[in-house]
């Protein structure tokens, strides 16, 4: 019988442990944020581009109020768990595995933090701005490689534990 428990069992009908349940909530949490990422990366940033510069300043300030329960929240708590992941992992996880999705994490939430919202502060200061907009989704770039590296990794090691 397959076996998802972080820990031997001596029953045949093993129960998923803790671990194994929070590898497939990081696993989720990181997919989601995955296809934001791609949605932002291919849509939302490059459309900054076509709405008018006079009319900017509200669309941007419209788009960060919109985005705090969709996309900062599960972001930001996604890093997290993805930085953590080195000392939540199963014991079926290689090392190397929850190093890279630590890595995923750690580079996305500085990613995120030192360039990708600056970027949008000078957006709300200066308004719409080509450099700004295309440093933005270099930004948005990095980030989002990141979390599919992450979510690739943190997939396969959730698909290697449900195999075992």
């Amino acid at each position: 019988m397959t076996q998802l428990s972080s820990a031997p069992s001596t029953t045949s009908t093993a129960r998923p442990g803790w671990r194994v349940w929070n590898l497939a909530a990081v696993a989720a949490l990181t997919a989601y944020s995955t296809g934001i990422a791609w949605q932002a990366q291919r849509v939302s940033y490059p459309l900054y581009r076509t709405v008018s510069a006079e009319e900017f300043p509200s669309y941007h300030l419209a788009y960060n109020d919109a985005i705090p329960g969709v996309v900062i929240i599960p972001g930001f708590v996604g890093f997290l768990a993805c930085a953590a992941f080195p000392w939540t992992r199963p014991a079926g996880v290689p090392r190397a595995a929850a190093a890279v999705v630590a890595v995923s994490g750690v580079g996305s939430l500085l990613g995120t933090v030192l360039w990708a919202i600056p970027r949008h502060d000078l957006l709300d200061r200066i308004g719409q701005d080509p450099a700004t907009i295309t440093s933005l989704i270099q930004a948005n770039g990095l980030r989002t490689a990141l979390l599919t590296l992450g979510a690739v990794t943190l997939s396969w090691s959730l698909v290697r534990l449900i195999r075992r």
